[in-house]
């Protein structure tokens, strides 16, 4: 066997990646929070969801891996 099959991976929903895209731009949860229209409890849901599926542990790391799988424009690519 010279290749291992992959689980296909869990895609983020919607909002789990708008509320990344304004991670990107440096926003807080509360500042994110106003912005959508949710609560701060909220966007803290979504982010630890986007982190189960991205296989992550942080904002930083969570930015990075959505830009990585295509998930996200490079930074300065859209706004």
């Amino acid at each position: 066997m010279t290749h291992v099959r992959r689980p296909p991976r869990e895609s983020l929903s919607a909002r789990e990646t708008e509320v990344l895209a304004l991670v990107a731009w440096g926003r807080t949860n509360a500042e994110i929070g106003r912005a959508l229209y949710i609560s701060e409890a909220t966007v803290k849901t979504h982010l630890l969801r986007a982190f189960g599926k991205l296989g992550v542990s942080g904002r930083t790391a969570a930015v990075t891996t959505a830009i990585e799988r295509g998930l996200l424009p490079p930074p300065g690519r859209d706004r």
